[in-house]
């Protein structure tokens, strides 16, 4: 596998021996962790989740783009962790902005609103272009 990070549980694809394969069942055993994976003509096999894992038999299907270790630029996460305490403390301040002219709450959610929340200039039934207007005028 050469993605920073893929979801695996059922519904997960694989290729395994030329075939492809579906997971469809985990199994908890004293000695390890299986899974059960059903081919195109739903017969089940049942495998060990460190071989499936670890063996050249097997390739994870991706079933969506995204990040790979053979990607030129680094991941969001690897450069937010270089940041010093003050320039994290500066990308969440902007973040907070960000998510008050999206949603009109700074956490970005109306379940955990500050207790000034919503602003009236950024009040989440306002159109999407004054809320714009407003936080460009308060940052100037």
């Amino acid at each position: 596998m050469n993605r920073a990070g893929t979801r695996l549980g059922v519904g997960t694809h694989f290729r395994l021996d030329g075939e492809t394969v579906e997971v469809v069942e985990f199994a908890s055993l004293a000695t390890g962790m299986e899974v059960v994976l059903k081919d195109g003509r739903d017969r089940l096999a049942r495998m060990s989740l460190r071989e499936l894992l670890t063996s050249d038999r097997a390739e994870l299907i991706h079933d969506s783009a995204g990040p790979s270790s053979t990607d030129d630029e680094d991941l969001a996460a690897v450069v937010l962790n270089r940041l010093t305490k003050d320039e994290k403390k500066d990308v969440l301040e902007r973040a907070e902005h960000v998510r008050e002219m999206l949603t009109g709450y700074r956490s970005g959610s109306e379940d955990l609103p500050r207790p000034d929340e919503p602003r009236s200039q950024y009040a989440p039934d306002l159109p999407l272009r004054a809320r714009y207007e407003a936080k460009a005028a308060e940052l100037g």
